[in-house]
């Protein structure tokens, strides 16, 4: 039987001297009993330092004039939007008021040959002066007097030089006491809706 073997008690590990006063020369006990450095020894802190070499200034300013030059250029892109918007708005106007003003263009073109033949028929029987042709004057007053409230007037033609923008010319006639392109006759009457031509002037020009 094996006797019973003795081992020495464990030793604390062995401390180098000096060891305890080093670690403890930057602490010291605060009131609640625990340890703060002390002797301008700081605890560990990550700080943030900002980058203020010139090549960051250089970028950041570069960064600020591109900024300011997109807001110049939109900016300027808006007030174009606006001038063109305003032009639009404008220019709608004027096409309802335009549209406004005529219409009935096409209406009353449609009734000009009615008011033609009113006046034929009031001319053709002038002589008779009976009950029919006095009723004919009367319709064809009236109706000119309509027209006249819608702006529409005829065009003065006779003894006026020729113009194709008023007349269009279906004879022409040498005649010695007018100047070569006068209007000597109108034979179908033209119109204006206001400062608009409803129908050209079918006239006799005198020639050379």
């Amino acid at each position: 039987m094996e006797k019973d073997r003795h081992f020495p008690p464990d030793k604390e590990e062995e401390k180098q001297p000096g060891e305890d006063s080093v670690i403890n020369t930057n602490l010291k006990e605060n009131d609640e009993g625990g340890q703060i450095p002390v002797n301008g020894a700081e605890s560990t802190t990550v700080e943030e330092t900002g980058d203020n070499s010139p090549d960051r200034a250089a970028e950041l300013q570069s960064r600020i004039e591109e900024i300011e030059q997109e807001k110049q250029e939109l900016t300027g892109r808006l007030l174009r939007l606006q001038a063109d918007f305003d032009n639009y708005r404008k220019r709608m106007r004027m096409e309802k008021e335009t549209l406004e003003e005529y219409a009935n263009f096409g209406f009353i073109q449609k009734l000009l040959p009615v008011l033609d033949n009113l006046e034929r028929a009031s001319s053709a029987s002038a002589e008779a002066r009976d009950a029919v042709v006095e009723g004919l004057s009367m319709i064809t007053r009236q109706f000119t007097e309509i027209l006249e409230k819608e702006g529409v007037v005829p065009i003065e033609c006779r003894g006026k030089p020729f113009d194709p923008n008023y007349h269009e010319a279906v004879l022409q006639e040498k005649d010695s006491e007018h100047a070569p392109g006068t209007v000597l006759q109108e034979i179908q009457k033209g119109y204006l809706m206001k400062d608009k031509v409803l129908r050209v002037s079918m006239v006799k020009v005198s020639c050379e």
